[in-house]
């Protein structure tokens, strides 16, 4: 299987047990979930509450939550996502980073590790520099597919793709902690919108940078 492929089955992979993961999750721990969205852009059809888009290289999951919809006077609200205690909050968008990580670092050992760990800086300069840092690093991620099976292929694509969901963006499980945390709690804060939209603003610049320098890296790579 060529390298590029078994990375865009990977990514693919990797967004069904990370939603999958925060479902179960927040169906453990009594959370009321509105809908499950496998992919993104136009809907292809409906399982139950499972939404499968055309693009499956991201994901959504949709909770009762009072931020996003109105509860009824006589709803206890004790299924609502942000009236649940913190822990619960945090523990529900954990799993989604905490499941393929476990499964990652099962596959690769303790090299894993250490591959989680420097994915942060690697995320970063990459977005700094799509057309060199960012080349480099695809580079190497198409020479370790060359050499290893798809399963370990799978389980460093997770590595990197657990790091850039903890990054502390709008968005991204990172950023959804962080105002988890700073919210303290509380159910809904009066700035919280305002602080949400702003954080969403490098985590897209990030992602738009990565898919530039994959891109640009695709298009050597079938052209040169």
């Amino acid at each position: 299987m060529h390298p590029i492929l078994q990375f865009l089955l990977s990514i693919v992979l990797f967004m069904v047990i990370h939603v999958s993961a925060m479902a179960l999750c927040a169906r453990a721990l009594g959370i009321t979930i509105r809908r499950i969205g496998y992919g993104v852009g136009p809907a292809l059809f409906n399982i139950g509450k499972a939404q499968i888009r055309l693009l499956p290289f991201a994901g959504s999951l949709v909770l009762k939550d009072t931020r996003e919809e109105a509860i009824h006077d006589d709803d206890p609200g004790n299924d609502t996502y942000n009236e649940r205690p913190l822990w619960q909050q945090i523990a529900v968008l954990l799993c989604g980073v905490a499941v393929p990580l476990a499964l990652a670092l099962g596959l690769l050992g303790a090299n894993g590790w250490h591959g989680f760990t420097a994915a942060f800086a690697q995320m970063i300069s990459g977005a700094l520099a799509p057309l060199s840092t960012a080349q480099q690093l695809l580079a190497d991620g198409e020479a370790f597919a060359r050499d290893n099976a798809f399963v370990l292929v799978f389980a460093l694509a997770s590595l990197k793709l657990c790091a850039f969901n903890l990054l502390p963006f709008g968005g991204l499980n990172g950023g959804q902690i962080l105002l988890a945390i700073a919210r303290a709690g509380k159910p809904h804060v009066a700035w919280e919108e305002t602080v949400a939209k702003w954080l969403l603003l490098p985590g897209l610049a990030v992602l738009l940078s990565w898919l530039l320098a994959s891109g640009w890296y695709c298009w050597r790579h079938f052209t040169g």
